[in-house]
């Protein structure tokens, strides 16, 4: 079954007719203090991109390397599977579902793992996929522990995937900060922490045949004329970004805060763009109707008894917090 997402507010407001401009949507995990786009020239508009030069110097200024510009890093999940001979992948089991829907769509063996595999489990042409700050677990693993992981699957031809697209509120975590193994590939988005989900704009470090495949696989204008000058001017905005990690640092303390105040602090899971909480069965399901009865929207995992909430203002907050107030069961 095609995995589901957040972010359905059109679907939410049908179901408990509510209008969508009277709902708190808390369901994405998108930073809600986005970047403001400048105009877009209409040259931009009407002509198709001589050339994305622009956009990837602003890259390596921005990640400290080179990376390729795509359109969404939902576009690579479902490429890399088409790339690899029918394989193991190793993916989180849990964690974004698209993973293991496209690797088992392409007819892969799907390994899911609580943790990372050891060393002995892992074979000959091998795919193992971390998700770091893991959605929505917020687990994060060291840079360390992953180059030393590829580093074992190297000899055996085998490929690390590192999804770190929500990395952007603690940069000097990235693995794009350290010296890497040609087998790591790393996945980044502009849609999270730069608020440009509807661009959809991401960007991969890959290296070699990979690389080759990706390049093929975008064809001649793969990434929209607006949306590459858009990134360009939003990777190189370093003020923003400085000023908005700050905030998002702030936003983060204060929900996890309020959580606190409703819930056991044991159950509160936070990577800086959105806070989950996991409990015992049916729980989840019961705090996401009473949410949405209420006009908050939280994203519901409904297989592992977790719901996700994302960042909001002050506003949002008191409006949560009255809410999660009035939920029967603590």
């Amino acid at each position: 079954m095609q995995p589901q997402h957040g972010g359905q507010l059109q679907k939410a407001a049908r179901q408990f007719n509510i209008p969508p401009e009277q709902w708190l949507d808390l369901s994405t995990g998108i930073n809600p203090f986005a970047w403001t786009p400048p105009p877009i020239p209409q040259s931009v508009w009407q002509r198709l991109p001589d050339s994305y030069d622009a956009l990837h110097w602003a890259a390596q200024q921005y990640y400290g390397r080179h990376c390729i510009a795509t359109p969404g890093s939902q576009w690579l999940i479902q490429g890399l599977p088409e790339n690899r001979s029918r394989c193991r992948a190793w993916i989180p089991q849990v964690g974004y579902e698209e993973y293991r829907y496209q690797w088992q769509r392409r007819q892969h063996t799907v390994m899911l793992y609580p943790e990372l595999p050891r060393p002995s489990e892992l074979q000959r042409d091998d795919v193992v996929i971390v998700i770091n700050p893991n959605n929505p677990t917020g687990k994060r693993f060291e840079a360390s522990q992953l180059i030393e992981l590829a580093s074992v699957l190297e000899p055996l031809s085998g490929c690390l995937i590192v999804d770190e697209a929500f990395m952007d509120p603690t940069p000097e975590e990235s693995l794009l900060q350290f010296s890497l193994p040609g087998n790591i590939v790393v996945l980044r988005s502009i849609g999270k922490f730069f608020g440009l989900a509807g661009i959809r704009l991401g960007f991969a470090h890959c290296t070699g045949p990979l690389l080759n495949f990706v390049e093929q696989s975008l064809g001649p204008w793969g990434i929209s004329h607006p949306a590459a000058y858009l990134g360009e001017k939003a990777l190189l905005d370093q003020t923003w970004q400085r000023q908005n990690r700050q905030q998002i640092h702030t936003a983060s303390e204060q929900l996890a805060a309020l959580l606190r105040d409703h819930f056991s602090p044991l159950a509160i899971d936070n990577s800086g763009l959105f806070c989950s909480l996991q409990k015992d069965a049916d729980w989840a399901s019961r705090l996401f109707r009473h949410c949405a009865k209420n006009g908050v929207l939280i994203r519901l995992f409904e297989d592992w008894n977790r719901v996700r909430f994302g960042l909001c203002n002050t506003q949002g907050l008191q409006k949560l917090d009255r809410t999660l107030g009035q939920f029967p069961s603590r």
